[in-house]
Order: structure tokens, then C-alpha cells, then sequence
């Protein structure tokens, strides 16, 4: 009995900072999904945000990006429509370690649900990233949808 309430203990302070939720990731794009970083660009928020929806097409194929501390990432380019008619430019970033190497066809559907950033984006008008189980407290598990596919299957 003591060496499971120990296991149990040990289970417990193991997972202290991880995160057991996740946003649906079910139903088709609409503008209005993508209203939540519309209001963060407006507002001009240049720190990250947890817990970010966003879906779109991309407009050209996935693409490697190698190197840097966290290793290899996959950009995927998305254009992103929003309610008021508007669209922007937005790359969804997987790493490669943590969420295996994931890649899109250009006009691919595609939903992520992570951290989304706002510096170091290039021609994106922003980014999600951490679109895979959670890593830090605040965040929900992140994911990705490619035409239909979910990754991580689960966390």
C-alpha cells in the first residue's frame, strides 16, 4: 500500500506543471474561429499567448527550417481569413522532435491550437508554435490539423 501511494505521489509532482486540457479540435474553418488573433494583432501584442486557435490554407508547401538550440521546425504558411473580410499571413511552426516531422501541400487545410508569438515572424504577421502536448504551465495541449489528420494523436 505505501509503495503505491509513493507511486502516486511521485505520478503527482511528475506531472505538477503539465496541463490535461485541450481545445476541441473538431469542426471546419470559419473566419470567426480566427477572431482571437485578430483582436491580439489589433491590439498590436507583441508577447506570447497561450492557448491561440487559428486555421487557414497554405499558400505553398511546408518547408524545413534546421538549426537553433531547439534543433529542426517545420513552417507551415497559412493565409488566414478573419470576420471582417481581412486576411493575413500566419506560419504555424512544429518541432520536429516533439511533434515529428509534419508536413503540408500547398492548399492544405490546416488548425493549430498553441502558443501564438508575435516577434521574429518575417512576412508572417504572426505564428503559432508549441502545438503539441504541453510543456509549460498556462498552456493547454496544442495540436495540428493537416487535412483532416490530428497530431499528436494524444497526449
Amino acid at each position: 500500500m505505501r509503495s503505491v501511494s509513493l507511486s502516486l505521489l511521485l505520478a503527482a509532482i511528475a506531472c505538477c506543471g503539465c496541463s490535461f486540457t485541450s481545445q476541441s479540435a473538431s469542426g471546419t474553418c470559419t473566419p470567426d474561429k480566427n477572431q482571437r488573433l485578430l483582436n491580439l494583432l489589433s491590439a498590436g501584442q507583441t508577447r506570447p499567448v497561450d492557448n491561440i486557435l487559428v486555421c487557414g490554407v497554405t499558400i505553398s508547401p511546408s518547408y524545413t527550417h534546421s538549426g537553433g538550440a531547439e534543433g529542426s521546425h517545420q513552417i507551415l504558411p497559412l493565409r488566414v481569413a478573419f470576420p471582417d473580410g481581412s486576411s493575413k499571413l500566419v506560419e504555424v511552426v512544429t518541432n520536429d522532435d516533439l511533434d515529428g516531422v509534419l508536413s503540408a501541400p500547398e492548399g492544405a487545410a490546416v488548425s493549430a491550437y498553441g502558443q501564438a508569438f508575435f516577434d521574429r515572424t518575417g512576412r508572417f504577421d504572426a505564428g503559432i508554435h508549441d502545438v503539441h502536448c504541453s510543456t509549460h504551465r498556462g498552456a493547454d495541449d496544442g495540436w495540428v490539423i493537416i487535412n483532416g489528420l490530428k497530431f499528436p494523436k494524444h497526449c
